[in-house]
């Protein structure tokens, strides 16, 4: 039913002083109460609003009363009462780590990666910058390596329609830029590429889907000639998460979450060749990345002995939506949970990866 069948309905409503009073209020009941059933009805087949991501895609401070960042208290805790989004230059009252394998946990509780997601402006834009900042075995979290491995995501909400990007991936060796079609407009045109949730309407099993036309380009004026196909598809859903930090404590939290899937083609799900998997839950950004190879698609090899060295380290431990896609023959080969917390302490505060320059 739609909404102007109905509202016409109402409308003769401006007959019925014509009528006889019993029979008149007999109508007005049915049709009001006929409203009261349709009108949630309505609301749930309206077009989708615009949604705010930005709440998904940065981590807050907890702050006392007079707005100051309280060190180590985590917003996965009940004493988080009060919060705001941190920023790029900010001082960090915690950090953001994956967890460590299992086998070296204790010697190394740090892990390998620190992940930290803040609010940024970079190339006259806003943004959200996502660090991957590896620390260990000659490198030092807090401190750009270098050509050492360490790296950024640049995440963009789009004007053209509201929806959340990456825009720029990178390392100190290589990096590039997600274009799409419209970069002949220019450096603004185009930054619909890497897309990771945009306003729609859900399907019958709860997630949005689009098709995403994308390829890297060496930098922001270049526009490519021709684009790939990605079935992305992404939902919200309040799920548990575990966490832990760097001291030993552990904890679960209930937090509303996105999670986005990225596959390697314009296929159905089981015809792809691969899957990147990312969950960002609200005030924390980006909590979890997972890439799925298809046995059947992929052109890696030895994906079941990934497989069983990424099951037995437990650096993933088990979270919703994280099983295999459709389709059977999927192997998680490389997975990420940047939920093992490092908390600052009073006067010694952390600090995030001074990187990409100049971000502010």
């Amino acid at each position: 039913m739609t909404a102007r069948p109905f509202a016409a309905r109402l409308s003769c409503l401006r007959s019925l002083e014509f009528m006889p009073a019993r029979i008149a209020h007999a109508i007005r009941a049915f049709a009001f109460a006929a409203s009261a059933l349709v009108a949630p009805l309505l609301a749930f087949s309206a077009p989708a609003r615009a949604q705010d991501w930005v709440p998904f895609l940065v981590q807050v401070a907890c702050v006392d009363a007079r707005g100051a960042p309280v060190p180590g208290l985590l917003p996965v805790e009940p004493g988080c009462t009060r919060r705001r989004p941190l920023g790029f230059s900010d001082a960090l009252p915690y950090r953001k780590h994956d967890w460590p394998a299992v086998a070296i946990a204790a010697r190394r509780p740090e892990g390998f990666q620190a992940s930290d997601s803040l609010r940024a402006t970079w190339l006259g834009r806003d943004v959200v910058i996502q660090s991957m900042d590896f620390g260990g075995d000659g490198r030092s979290f807090g401190v750009f390596d270098g050509t050492h491995g360490d790296a950024a995501h640049v995440i963009r909400i789009a004007p053209e329609d509201g929806g959340a990007y990456i825009i720029y991936t990178g390392d100190g060796r290589h990096g590039g830029w997600m274009r799409s079609p419209g970069c002949a407009r220019g450096p603004d045109g185009g930054m619909q590429g890497w897309l990771l949730a945009a306003p729609g309407r859900p399907g019958p099993d709860g997630w949005v889907e689009r098709i995403a036309r994308l390829r890297m380009a060496p930098s922001i004026e270049a526009c490519p000639p021709a684009f790939d196909g990605s079935l992305t598809r992404w939902r919200i859903a309040r799920i548990a998460i575990p966490w832990r930090d760097t001291t030993g404590g552990r904890g679960e939290a209930m937090i509303d979450t996105i999670v986005t899937e990225h596959y390697g083609r314009a296929v159905p799900i089981p015809q792809s060749t691969h899957l990147e998997r990312i969950w960002f839950a609200r005030d924390l950004g980006m909590i979890r990345w997972e890439r799925w190879e298809n046995r059947g698609f992929s052109r890696r090899q030895n994906l079941d002995e990934a497989a069983a060295r990424l099951d037995a380290s437990q650096r993933c431990p088990p979270i919703a939506f994280g099983d295999p896609p459709p389709g059977g023959g999927w192997a998680r080969v490389d997975c990420r949970t940047w939920t093992n917390f490092e908390r600052a302490r009073p006067g010694q505060p952390l600090h995030g990866m001074p990187w990409p320059e100049g971000a502010r």
